[in-house]
């Protein structure tokens, strides 16, 4: 029933590809480095322990063996072998397990494309750290929990103890209410959309357009709001956000380009009921782009338009006149990150500076990295409060060719 990817790579070479313009990489093999055991006597459990008391971590990892390994002498095994850069140890090849498991869940009927684009993600972030790794997806077709739960029963016999679930809010609430015993890290919904109590092994990595309103909102309370919002769920969850936000929120319209062909003659009827105020836009960026240019064109002057993680995107760049942007302000949890580890990602096609559901798969398969192997680099300053990724916000204001920091943000 599911469709399987799976992966166990030890990739040594993968540097070599990051090369600039005009450079090629050898045909020598990248040196590597390997224990070899010599010792014919066996070595226990505790033999192993008292190796690592007395700081002898080659004698330690030259010992470990199918019959003497354990999930506490695994971790130790897996840290030495990342901070000395080892690449194997022959004797143990075969007994030993992968350095890191994980597994991806998702519902192809309802996240479409983000399936091949969070592969992606998790795929760039464990081929950046050069280690050892299982990595298996599963395609739970729905996101009805009796489908849900069939994919969790079949991911937990497959050994994985740690999930990325890329679901929607029903699929969230499905995966909740089902109170897995795996750690599930869900990257596309926030804690605030889920129904009852929180399930203990589970954690939520969606943004928080709730809180981006907010922070929009208290810009210049005392301005009459207006709003333009699409009938999308998201749509009309960032509508009854605005409406809570402000209270002074006067005319508002679901606006869809398809669906209101004839907006340029209704904007010159609505134009009055826009000036001077606030214009909120919950709609995607092609949307936002026609809304912005009728405003221009009807010479609405607005007291500033603003809109959240959702037209963060450089497309709103280059599709719109820099006049059309002017007083526009847009609020993003997306942080800079490593320059090497963003350009790293570019090369499978995942985008960690504009697409918040790869930022958040990325946070989520560093989350999980880290707890097995907790001396690697951390790329991502996010903490995690009561199961919720917590994220920064910042203001940004949009030129013709990048979003520029408001001052005091």
């Amino acid at each position: 029933m599911f469709r399987k990817c799976l992966l166990c790579l030890m990739i040594l070479l993968y540097p070599q590809f990051v090369m600039a313009s005009g450079q090629y990489p050898s045909p020598l093999p990248t040196p590597s480095a390997e224990i070899l055991n010599v010792d014919i006597e066996r070595c226990s459990t505790s033999c192993l322990r008292d190796f690592l008391e007395r700081g002898q971590v080659f004698s330690f990892m030259a010992n470990v063996n199918k019959d003497n390994q354990n999930e506490r002498v695994l971790e130790e095994l897996n840290v030495l072998l990342s901070a000395l850069e080892i690449s194997e140890i022959p004797y143990f090849i075969g007994a030993q397990k992968p350095f890191f498991n994980i597994a991806l869940l998702f519902p192809r009927k309802s996240i479409g494309r983000y399936s091949s684009t969070t592969t992606n993600v998790i795929l760039s972030y464990l081929l950046h750290q050069k280690g050892r790794f299982n990595f298996e997806s599963f395609d739970s077709k729905t996101e009805l929990q009796e489908d849900i739960q069939e994919a969790l029963e079949v991911i937990a016999a497959q050994g994985y103890r740690q999930v990325i679930a890329v679901v929607t809010q029903d699929g969230a609430n499905a995966i909740n209410a089902l109170n897995p015993n795996l750690e599930v890290f869900i990257p596309t919904v926030h804690k605030s959309q889920i129904q009852g109590e929180i399930a203990r092994r589970v954690i939520f990595g969606g943004i928080s357009y709730a809180e981006q309103i907010q922070k929009l909102s208290a810009l210049n309370p005392n301005v009459k709001a207006t709003s333009f919002y699409d009938d999308s769920v998201i749509g009309k969850q960032m509508q009854a956000y605005t409406q809570e936000a402000n209270a002074n929120l006067g005319y508002t319209k679901s606006f869809n380009l398809k669906q209101n062909p004839d907006f340029q003659k209704e904007m010159k009827s609505i134009r009055g009921q826009l000036r001077g105020t606030r214009i909120f836009l919950n709609t995607p960026v092609t949307n936002s782009s026609v809304i912005l240019s009728q405003l221009t064109y009807h010479e609405v002057a607005p007291q500033g338009i603003y809109s959240t993680q959702i037209n963060y995107n450089p497309s709103l760049l280059s599709i719109t006149q820099e006049r059309d942007k002017r007083n526009m302000y847009i609020a993003n949890s997306i942080m800079p990150l490593d320059s090497l580890f963003v350009e790293n990602a570019k090369l499978l096609n995942a985008d960690l500076q504009y697409n918040w559901i790869n930022y958040t798969t990325a946070y989520g398969i560093e989350y999980f990295y880290r707890k097995s192997v907790p001396r690697v680099k951390a790329y991502f300053k996010e903490k995690i409060r009561n199961q919720q990724v917590e994220y920064a916000i910042e203001i940004l204001t949009p030129t013709n060719t990048r979003f520029v920091p408001l001052k005091g943000s």
